[in-house]
């Protein structure tokens, strides 16, 4: 499963767990994130929101990719 967040209006704090890594995306910015196929019924990772972040956990072997605006790979 693919997904993209947007910084809209505000810099958005994109947190990668259990790793750590964070990521500030300026308004305008987006990232898109991306979990490995897993089997029917199991869940790859997690997304948690509140203001001003967004926390991409994994779960299993879930372990997420993730590419920047421009589309080069970053560390999750």
């Amino acid at each position: 499963m693919r997904i993209r967040v947007s910084a809209v209006d505000a810099p958005l704090t994109v947190q990668f767990e259990p790793s750590g890594m964070e990521y500030v995306l300026t308004p305008g910015e987006h990232m898109d994130i991306e979990w490995p196929p897993v089997a029917p019924g199991e869940i790859a990772g997690d997304i948690d929101h509140g203001a001003g972040m967004v926390t991409i956990s994994a779960r299993g072997s879930g372990f997420a990719r993730a590419w920047d605006a421009k589309g080069v790979e970053v560390t999750t």
